[in-house]
Parts: structure tokens; C-alpha cells; sequence
């Protein structure tokens, strides 16, 4: 039996107003035992132990939404909008990927996203058993989904049925089914696509309504919103749905949503860069939608850091609404946390640091002049820490970073391999 104890720390459990000051974290076989105030009276032979002082514990990030082989993309084809962006620059360079830089970026992607606390991601991108391979290694969750996309898609669901028969019973990766979006799926792909979500009981991984473009092309092939095209061909019915983006979901969208399993995954910082907009957040979570967080790629980004992203979501929400008491500390932690567990079906396994769930764990370091004094910890997380500040990971148990060093990966090697198949790409254009 593998037993863990974290000790001397400070616990973020994200139930509301639970905060302990000091106190420590028992856990056997990767569940989580134990979570109180004060010192452990058990047993302590034949245990690990993480000493955490000066430290704040709290679950670890759950990124709802990425692309995360395109870290390889990262820079490439700056200062360009969304359509230019993706036909000029991202298609082509995608077009001369081979399976294994597909894997060199997954494994940059998976390092980056551990070293500033993520410890489960929900992917969109080709070849995800090669990204399956990459998690498996690194002991990260991941809760993948081929695109599905253009003529190809009967294909492509197909491939996407023989994902989840390999991965079915695989604890730390779980397939979606991924139509990429209203605008590039017909009418008959995405219908086909929800049969097979609840034949499987898979979630559906999706854009809708990022920029407005998206929406004139659908308004003026089907007279409907982006939402509405998806609704139309029963997509949403009795499916888990994660949305990326929906910077242009409207009132009747919202309405309408409200009636089905949908999260709507907020990507600030990319929807800055790439000048989509801004997604109507607060008025989402007011409606009583569920929102998580996400950063898209690191092509759009340019990295895979939620601490940063987290900052990014509450100003600018601040920012857009005229109201400084938009989208609070503890609701921006809450969208990284809690609510991205419930898009993803694990909300009685992780989101909280609390008895019988996962132990998927992260440890901030607030021996750090910025984050001082600790006068609201959820405040100093989200507006003063950065990424660089997680010195401790712990997934499913088990210790993937620890005083700020990788375990599970030889990081220079990932970094060398991962600048190879970016020359070699670039080589084949």
C-alpha cells in the first residue's frame, strides 16, 4: 500500500470557507484519507513525507480545453486573426506533423502544464493515442478526443470509437468525442456525433462561438446561432457537452442551454490575443451555466500556465463588466477547480482537497516576497503567484514534481526532442 503525508501546510480544500491554517493531507493508494487542522497521530513508519511549510495546498488545475501538441506552434504565426491565422499558418504546419513530434510536443505541453500545477487536461488534437502514450509517462490525466472535422468526419468518429474501446477501463485517461465546431461539422456530422456521445455515455468536446465570423457563417447557412445549429441536430441531449470559448453566446443561447449537462470553458487570454472578443461570463454563471477555465493552445496563448490564465479571467472580467467585484478570487479558483471537475464528470472524485476523492494535489510556495503578507490566500493565488511558484505535484497519488523538480520526465531531453521536430516541420514546409 502506498501512503503519502503531507504535513505542516496550509490547505485551500475549495469548500467554502474551509481554509486550515495549519494541518496535513494523509493518503493511501491515491485517495485521500485524511484532511484536519494540526499534526497526524498515525502511524508514520513506512509512509512518504512531504514536509509543506510555508506552503498553501490546494487541488490541483484541471485545463479544460487545449491543443496541447501545439506547443510546438508557440510564436509561430504571430499578429495574425483567428481565419488568416489558422489557413496561413496552423493547417499548413499541422499538415508536415509526424506522430512523433506530435509526441515531443504533447510531453513539452505536459511538462509546462505540471510545473505551474495542472494535473489533468482536456485535449483536442490528432493522433491522441500518441498523446495517450505521452500521459501515461508522465502521470498526468488526460481526457482526450480526436478532432472531428470537414468530409472526413464518418472516418473520424470511427477512429474515435476504436480510442474509447482502448482506453475504456484506463484510469488516468478518458476519450471524448470532439466535432471541432457548428461551422466546420455538417449537420449530419453532429448528429451522428451525439448518437454516439450517449451510446458510449462519452462527453462531447466542441467549439462553439468563438469569434464572430463563426457566427455569420452559420447565420447565413442555417439561420441559426452557432448554439442553435448544435441543438437543432439533438447534440446537447442527455450529453455532457464542453464548449471552448462561446464569446458569442446570446441570451436565447444561454436560455436554452440552461436545460442541458453544458460548461462553457472560458479561454481569456487566447480570445485576447487572437481578438475574438470576450466571453459574457458573469452572465453565464448568473444564468446558473456551468464555467471552467481552459488556455486553448500554446500557439494562441503562448503557454499552458492556468495560474496566469486565472488572473487574466477575473480582470477581465472586471474590465468588461465595470465591475470591480466581478468574478472573485474564490469563483476564479472555483472555475480552474471545482466547476472544471463537474464539465468533466469528476466532481465526487476531484476538485476538492477532501476524504475519498483523488488525490490530485499541488503546493504553492508562499516562501516568496510576492506573496506576502498571506492577507487572502485565494487573492494571493490568483493575482500575485505565478506559475513558477508550484513546487510540489502530486497525481493520483503519486509525487510527479517535488522542490520544483520533475520525476517522471528527463525535462532537458523533452525540451531538446521538442525543438527537433520543430526544425524538422519546418524543414518538410
Amino acid at each position: 500500500m502506498d501512503k503519502l503525508l503531507i504535513e505542516n501546510v496550509g490547505i485551500i480544500t475549495m469548500e467554502e470557507n474551509n481554509f486550515i491554517d495549519e494541518g496535513y493531507i494523509y493518503i493511501e493508494d491515491g485517495i485521500i484519507k485524511e484532511v484536519k487542522s494540526g499534526s497526524f497521530k498515525g502511524e508514520k513508519e513506512n509512509l512518504k513525507k512531504i514536509n509543506g511549510i510555508g506552503c498553501i495546498a490546494l487541488p490541483g488545475f484541471i485545463n479544460c480545453h487545449t491543443h496541447v501538441p501545439m506547443t510546438l506552434l508557440r510564436g509561430y504565426g504571430e499578429g495574425l486573426p483567428l481565419m488568416r491565422w489558422l489557413k496561413e499558418k496552423i493547417w499548413p504546419f499541422e499538415a508536415k506533423l509526424e506522430e512523433e513530434d506530435i509526441y515531443n510536443g504533447a510531453l513539452l505541453g505536459i511538462i509546462e502544464m505540471i510545473k505551474s500545477g495542472t494535473t489533468s487536461f482536456v485535449d483536442m488534437y490528432f493522433k491522441e493515442d500518441v498523446i495517450a502514450k505521452a500521459c501515461k509517462e508522465a502521470n498526468i490525466r488526460g481526457f482526450l478526443g480526436n478532432p472531428i472535422i470537414g468530409d472526413g468526419w464518418q472516418g473520424q468518429v470511427e477512429d474515435t470509437i476504436s480510442l474509447f474501446e482502448k482506453f475504456k477501463h484506463d484510469e488516468m485517461v478518458k476519450i471524448f468525442i470532439a466535432p471541432h465546431s457548428p461551422y466546420t461539422c455538417s449537420f449530419e456530422c453532429l448528429k451522428e456525433v451525439g448518437e454516439v456521445a450517449r451510446k458510449l455515455n462519452i462527453p462531447i468536446h466542441i467549439h462553439i462561438a468563438e469569434t464572430k465570423d463563426e457566427v455569420y457563417i452559420t447565420k447565413d447557412k442555417y439561420s441559426l446561432s452557432p448554439a442553435f445549429v448544435c441543438y437543432e441536430t439533438g447534440l446537447f441531449d442527455k450529453n455532457k457537452t464542453l464548449a471552448a470559448h462561446c464569446v458569442y453566446l446570446n441570451d436565447a443561447d444561454m436560455e436554452m442551454l440552461l436545460n442541458y449537462d453544458f460548461t462553457a470553458v472560458y479561454n481569456p487570454q487566447s480570445n485576447m490575443k487572437l481578438a475574438s472578443g470576450v466571453a459574457p461570463v458573469v452572465k453565464m454563471i448568473r444564468k446558473g451555466i456551468n464555467v471552467a477555465l481552459g488556455t486553448d493552445g500554446a500557439s494562441s496563448n503562448n503557454n499552458l500556465n492556468m495560474i496566469e490564465e486565472m488572473q487574466t479571467a477575473s480582470l477581465l472580467q472586471k474590465l468588461n463588466c465595470s465591475d470591480a467585484t466581478a468574478l472573485n478570487a474564490f469563483e476564479t479558483l472555483q472555475l480552474a477547480t471545482v466547476n472544471a471537475a463537474k464539465a468533466i464528470g469528476m466532481e465526487n472524485n476531484l476538485g476538492y482537497i477532501k476524504e475519498g476523492f483523488y488525490a490530485d494535489i499541488i503546493l504553492i510556495d508562499f516562501n516568496k516576497a510576492h506573496l506576502n503578507p498571506k492577507t487572502d490566500v485565494y487573492s494571493n493565488i490568483v493575482f500575485s503567484a505565478q506559475g513558477s511558484d508550484v513546487k510540489t505535484v502530486i497525481i493520483n497519488g503519486k509525487v510527479v514534481m517535488e522542490n520544483y523538480e520533475i520525476k517522471v520526465l528527463d525535462e532537458e531531453k523533452v525540451i531538446f526532442k521538442a525543438n527537433k521536430s520543430f526544425k524538422d516541420v519546418l524543414s518538410r514546409l
